[in-house]
C-alpha cells in the first residue's frame, strides 16, 4: 500500500492525485465524497450461479453519482489556481455535481445541456444557482463547442474526459482494491458512456498493480445500452475508434452518448484488459432494474442496471 494521508473518503489517497491544498479541500471543497461501500450480492450470486458478486455503491457520493469524485478534485485544483468560475457539458449527473460543488466553493458554475434534456432533470442543477445553457444540437457538438468556449473564455471545462476528473475518479478503483484485501476482481463490469470514468478505474487498477498493492489480472467490461452503443460497435469491428450512433434511443439516459470523447482511450483500455465490450437491450436493462432491488434492496437508476443486465 502507498503511504495514504489524513483525509477521509477519497483524499485518504492524497498522495497519489495532484497536489491541492489541503485546506481548500477541508474548508471549500469536500462534502464527503468517495470512501463508498462495496456491498456483496449474496442472493445475485446464487441466481447467477456466481462464487462471489460485488456492487460498488457510488449511489453514497453527496450527488448520488460517482461523478462528485472528478468534480471535487476538479474544482480543489482549479481554486488553488486561483480560478473563480468553471464549467461543464452534462447530460444530467455531472451537471448536478458541477452545480452543487462549483456553489459549496463559492464560483460560478456554466452548465451546458442539449435542448432535449426533460425539465426534471433541469431543477437539481438550477436550484444550486449555475447557469444553464440549452442548445439544440447532437451532444458531440457541444463538446466540441464548450471546448472553443473554454478557450476563448478562459473559463476552464471539467468534462467526462477531463484528466482532472480521470484523476479523481481513479480512486474508485483504489478503493476496490483496498476493499478487496488486494485482490484484483476477475472481472469489473462498468456502464459506460463517455468512456472517461471506465478509463479512470482502468487506470486505477493499474497504478494499484504496478504499486504492488493489487494482486492478479482483472479484466474490465465496458457495459452501453443497445439503443446506444458507439464503443461496442467500435470494439465489434475492431476499430480503435468509437462508431458514432446518429438516433440514439435508450432508457439510460446516464450512458446515452453518441460520440463518446474518450471513446478510443476505452477501448484501448479494453485490449490491454483482455476485456469486452457488450451493449445489452433497454428491455434488459428494465428487468434487472427491477431485479436488482428485489435482490440487493438497491434500486438504482437504468444506467447502473445495464451492468446486472
Amino acid at each position: 500500500m502507498p503511504h495514504l494521508g489524513s483525509g477521509e473518503g477519497m483524499w485518504r489517497y492524497r498522495s497519489l492525485l495532484p497536489d491541492i491544498d489541503r485546506e481548500v479541500v477541508e474548508q471549500r471543497v469536500s462534502m464527503g465524497e468517495g470512501g463508498t461501500p462495496l456491498l456483496r450480492a449474496r442472493h445475485l450470486e446464487s441466481d447467477l450461479d456466481c462464487r462471489e458478486v460485488w456492487l460498488k455503491d457510488e449511489t453514497r457520493n453527496p450527488t448520488g453519482s460517482f461523478k462528485d469524485r472528478g468534480t471535487a478534485l476538479g474544482i480543489a485544483v482549479l481554486v488553488r489556481l486561483g480560478f473563480t468560475a468553471l464549467g461543464t457539458v452534462s447530460t444530467g449527473n455531472m451537471a448536478r455535481s458541477v452545480a452543487a460543488y462549483a456553489a459549496r466553493a463559492g464560483m460560478e458554475a456554466t452548465i451546458w445541456v442539449g435542448a432535449s434534456m426533460p425539465a426534471q432533470k433541469l431543477a437539481p442543477i438550477a436550484v444550486h444557482g449555475a447557469r444553464l445553457l440549452r442548445i439544440d444540437a447532437p451532444y458531440g457538438e457541444i463538446y466540441q463547442a464548450s471546448i472553443e468556449w473554454s478557450r476563448r473564455s478562459n473559463v476552464p471545462f471539467v468534462n467526462s474526459d477531463s484528466a482532472l476528473r480521470v484523476e479523481g475518479q481513479k480512486t474508485i478503483a483504489y478503493e476496490i482494491a483496498e476493499q478487496l484485501g488486494g485482490q484484483a476482481p476477475a472481472w469489473l463490469i462498468v456502464p459506460t458512456s463517455s468512456g472517461g470514468n471506465f478509463s479512470a478505474i482502468a487506470k486505477g487498477l493499474q497504478e494499484a498493480a504496478d504499486g504492488g498493492w493489487l494482486a492478479g489480472h482483472c479484466r474490465l467490461v465496458a457495459v452501453q445500452s443497445a439503443g446506444c452503443d458507439p464503443i461496442v460497435r467500435g470494439w465489434e469491428a475492431g476499430s480503435d475508434e468509437p462508431v458514432v450512433v446518429p438516433s440514439p434511443t435508450t432508457i439510460a439516459g446516464a450512458i446515452s452518448n453518441p460520440s463518446p470523447p474518450s471513446g478510443a482511450r476505452a477501448l484501448r483500455w479494453l485490449r490491454r484488459t483482455d476485456g469486452r465490450a457488450i451493449a445489452v437491450p433497454d428491455t434488459h436493462i428494465e428487468a434487472a432494474q427491477l431485479r436488482l432491488a428485489a435482490s440487493s434492496g438497491r434500486f438504482v437508476q437504468p444506467a447502473s442496471a445495464a451492468s446486472l443486465a
